[in-house]
C-alpha cells in the first residue's frame, strides 16, 4: 500500500488547487477510499501512516494565509475532511486487529495446482538453479513453498525422488515441463502474431 495514495486523490487535487467545481462528489469518493484503505489492508500500521500523512497535508492547506485565498465552501470541505479523517484514526486505532494466518492468506489466493507433482518439482529446480529468489533458498525450500502456495502436499523424500528420475531421463529432454511450457507459450503468442 502507497502511504501517499490518499493525497494522490481526485478531491486532495481540488483541495490543493482551490477547485470547487464537483467538489462534494470528489469527498464521497475520498471517504470511500478511507473506507477502502481501512478495510482491506492487512497492516494497520500502513493504514495509520496513510492518515496522519493525509491529516497533515489538509492541516496545512488550513494556515491563515490561504483561507484568505480560498472561498468558504472550500474551507468547509477542508474543515470536513480533516474531522473526517481524524475521527477515523483515532477509531482505527482503538481497533483490536488479529493478524491473519498464512494458511488463511494462501487459501485466499486460490491457486490449485492442476498439473502433476512432478511439474512443480521441476519448475520448482528450475526456479533454484536460475536463482529466482536469490542463492540462500534450497530446491526443497522453494519446492516446499509452492507446493504449499498451490495446495499441493510434498514430502521431502518424494521431492528428491522424483528429482532422481528427472535426472535419468534422456539427457535431451529432462524438463519435459518446462519444455511444454515453453512450447505452449511460444504457439500462444505465434496464433497471436497471425491474428494480428
Amino acid at each position: 500500500m502507497d502511504v501517499f495514495s490518499l493525497t494522490e486523490t481526485e478531491f486532495f487535487r481540488k483541495l490543493t488547487d482551490g477547485e470547487n467545481e464537483n467538489l462534494h462528489i470528489a469527498y464521497k469518493d475520498f471517504v470511500l477510499q478511507v473506507s477502502e484503505l481501512c478495510n482491506k489492508e492487512t497492516h494497520k500500521g500502513c493504514v495509520i501512516s496513510a492518515l496522519l500523512f493525509v491529516e497533515i497535508e489538509i492541516s496545512h492547506l488550513q494556515t491563515v494565509a490561504q483561507r484568505q485565498e480560498i472561498n468558504d465552501a472550500l474551507t468547509s470541505f477542508i474543515n470536513k475532511a480533516l474531522c473526517f479523517v481524524r475521527q477515523t484514526l483515532t477509531h482505527y486505532k482503538e481497533i483490536e486487529f488479529r493478524p491473519v494466518s498464512e494458511d488463511s492468506m494462501l487459501d485466499q489466493l486460490g491457486l490449485n495446482w492442476k498439473a502433476n507433482k512432478t511439474a512443480l518439482i521441476e519448475l520448482g529446480y528450475a526456479f533454484k538453479v536460475a536463482n529466482c529468489f536469490g542463492s540462500n533458498l534450497t530446491a526443497k525450500d522453494i519446492i516446499g513453498r509452492l507446493a504449499k502456495i498451490f495446495k499441493v502436499d510434498m514430502t521431502d523424500g518424494y521431492i528428491y525422488k522424483k528429482y532422481a528420475e528427472m535426472r535419468v531421463r534422456s539427457r535431451n529432454s529432462r524438463a519435459y515441463f518446462m519444455e511444454s511450457l515453453l512450447d505452449s507459450l511460444n504457439n500462444f503468442m505465434s496464433k497471436q502474431d497471425e491474428e494480428d
